[in-house]
């Protein structure tokens, strides 16, 4: 191997390492009994705004986007709330994609 390609090499694995660590601290906070039910009691605060956004709709295209965030948001407080528990729901997965769709569609709708 060429100086380059070794230089090259070892700049791509050492900074593999450090991103790797940094990655792997966060998932270890965010992996915290206490940080995942604050989290879902966040994401069920957002689902009260989708609430909200339903009750002052004024048009179906709002609606749909309130009912977007609700079933977004409440399904994300369901995930952090279970993986708090140190359980797993992967259906959930289902219902926060639908909720991400719902959201997306509103904005070009109308």
């Amino acid at each position: 191997m060429s100086g380059l390609a070794l230089q090259y090499r070892y700049c791509r694995v050492r900074l593999s390492r450090i991103g790797g660590g940094v990655m792997e601290a966060f998932w270890q906070f965010v992996n915290k009994r206490s940080v995942r039910l604050a989290l879902a009691v966040f994401c069920l605060l957002l689902a009260i705004q989708g609430i909200y956004r339903i009750y002052l709709a004024q048009t179906n295209v709002e609606m749909f986007r309130g009912a977007g965030e609700l079933v977004l948001w409440f399904a994300w407080s369901l995930v952090n709330y279970l993986r708090a528990n140190g359980k797993v729901a992967p259906k959930l997965n289902i219902a926060v994609n639908v909720g991400i769709a719902m959201i997306v569609v509103s904005w070009f709708m109308g």
